[in-house]
Formats: C-alpha cells, structure tokens, sequence
C-alpha cells in the first residue's frame, strides 16, 4: 500500500479516480503519501467512467474498499455498474488534485478528501476523519494492534490552505467548521477520540479544556532522563504550564513487556518531573461518566471545577459518544477479519 510509483504516463487501458468516502478508505490503509511527481490535474479525468471492468480490476487491487465505489466522472451521467456511484466534477482546482496509487487507479488528494467527505459525514465523523487524516497510524489488521505508524499524510494548516487556494469549491464552509476541532498528530483513533472528549468544543460535546496538546515532546530533567532511558519523552494529552499529562493505555493483551515497561518508566519519568499524570483505560474512555471523572481531575488541576454551560451539550455529548473512535465502516469486514481485530481500530 505504502510503495512510491513512479511518473505518470497513463499507460493503463482503464482509469478510475475515487472519490470522497472511497478515496478515504485507501488513505486510511496507506503507509506513506505517494510522491509529488504521482499528482495529476482535472485533464486526467477526460473519458474516466467506471465500467465492469474497473470495477473488477479495483476489488483485485484495493479489497479493502468497501463497495460501492463512489468515483469522480468529467460529464453528468448515472454509472452504467451497479457497484458504482458517480460525482461529477467539473471545478477548475488551482493544482493537482489527484494522486496515482496504483496504476489506473488514482485518488483525491488527502486535503480534497477531507473537502469531499464534508459534502456528507455529519459534523462529529468528519472531524474523526480528518484526525485520522492528519494522525501518524494508518489500519493494519495483521499488525498486533491493528495499527501502523507513518508521516502523517497532511495536516490542519495544509487543508487550510488547500481551500484557501481552490475558492468556492463545494464543501469548503463545512470543512473549515469542522478543521477547528481537528488534531494533527494522533497515533491510534482512540487517543483521537480522547483529545476530542476533553477538548473538543462544549458546544459539540466535549468538555473544552483548554491548552492541552497532543504527542507533543518533551524534554524532560536529568533525573527523568535517567529513569526513562531516553533524552525525550511524549505524553499523549499534555498542559506543559501546569504539568498535566493524560496518558491513553491501550489493553494490556496487545501490549509486550518491553511496552509494559518502557510506559511506567514514561509515568515515573513525568512524575519525577512534578507531573500530575492521568491515565485512561480503554474501558474508560468508552464509558462517558468515567470520562467525565477525568475532565474534573484535570480541571481541578487546573485550578478551577469544571462547569457546562453549553445548553445543548448533553445532546452534543450523546453524539459525540455515538460516533466513537472506529473507522471500521471504512473498510470490508471480511479484509479486517483477515488479520487481527483490535478496538484501536
């Protein structure tokens, strides 16, 4: 998934360019954004209609898709495969918007990804979408915990930027709404979801602490230093100015002893250093009164009790817990169930 084609020639008989939800799907599986010279603008699109054929040849390649297959087409018209759900484009991008990752097969762009899926995922998914977008994993269901790591493919500022760029593209209002509640950086998608109950909004049903940062390094005292055996240390959720870290522990039946151990000397480490240090267990973070428990502790850290004043935050709150962290709907089940299931995932 993550291998760096070479230039584009178009030398395949059949092209196809995925399209929103679907061109999600394959970013959430890539281990790496293909090189620039993969990039290709609204020309390639000339003649692109899906047929049996690309249909196929993308179950070969891509079985991790769900179908249908939703497809960006240069000409209004009804997709002749029933696996198949055409979008038509006709806007006239400032750049390449289109990236190859396989040949015939090409993708929107992780920033007009994100601009598509807000034509339709309701506010709370974008938002895990585009953290997953911005974050450092990608799915891997042969891994142990699911998960991979990699260079996150974009970020908040480069979505930004995108939209800036390509004026009264469709989706572009709900997109920037959304970008204020994303994070760049998340390593798994329940460390997403955990940044997102403590600091999202309280409008949008988060408790909205504010300051906290998320994988953000540190360098801790000689001391720590020699406890943790490591020059740096990064907290999973952090308050640098008051010391506060909250750390996400994944289930213990995916962790090594080596991991076990390497996570107290990171606690000790912090501690050693005046850290107030939280830790949150999977089993907590989906239960919405134990979290509540956490966002008092961190904000009588803080030096004042927490208050909600959003008067609609229960329902926002209700949403938010509904939507959770999975992004298995993203992805075929049977392709999951090929490796190992994790809720990290």
């Amino acid at each position: 998934m993550g291998k760096q084609l070479g230039p584009c020639r178009y030398t395949s008989p059949m092209r196809i360019f995925l399209y929103g939800i679907s061109s999600f799907s394959y970013w959430l599986t890539a281990e790496c954004r293909p090189n620039a010279h993969c990039g290709v603008g609204v020309s390639a699109l000339k003649s692109c209609v899906p047929h049996r054929k690309t249909v196929e040849y993308l179950e070969k390649v891509f079985p991790s898709i769900p179908q249908p297959y939703h497809v960006t087409v240069p000409v209004s018209s009804k997709s002749s495969v029933p696996q198949a759900i055409a979008h038509l484009s006709r806007f006239a991008f400032a750049e390449r918007p289109f990236v190859r990752i396989e040949n015939g097969v090409f993708a929107s762009c992780p920033e007009l990804c994100f601009v598509q899926l807000a034509l339709t995922l309701p506010f709370h998914e974008l938002v895990k979408a585009g953290d997953a977008l911005c974050g450092s994993f990608y799915i891997d269901p042969t891994a142990d915990n699911g998960l991979g790591s990699r260079v996150p493919l974009t970020s908040r500022k480069r979505i930004e930027a995108f939209v800036r760029r390509n004026v009264g593209l469709r989706g572009a209002k709900q997109a920037r709404r959304a970008l204020r509640s994303v994070v760049d950086n998340a390593a798994s998608p329940p460390e997403a979801f955990l940044w997102s109950v403590l600091s999202l909004s309280q409008r949008y049903g988060g408790y909205g602490i504010p300051d906290l940062e998320l994988n953000r390094r540190i360098r801790p005292s000689k001391r720590a230093r020699r406890i943790a055996r490591r020059e740096t240390l990064v907290p999973d959720v952090s308050h640098r100015e008051i010391r506060l870290v909250i750390e996400y522990d994944s289930n213990s039946e995916h962790l090594t002893p080596f991991q076990i151990a390497r996570d107290a000397s990171k606690r000790m480490a912090l501690e050693a250093d005046g850290y107030k240090v939280i830790s949150v267990t999977t089993r907590q973070l989906a239960d919405a009164r134990e979290m509540r428990n956490v966002a008092d502790q961190a904000s009588g850290h803080l030096g004042r009790r927490l208050q909600i004043k959003a008067k609609r935050f229960q329902d926002s709150h209700r949403v938010l817990y509904a939507t959770g962290w999975s992004l298995g709907r993203y992805h075929r089940r049977l392709w999951l169930e090929g490796g190992r299931a994790s809720d990290e995932m």
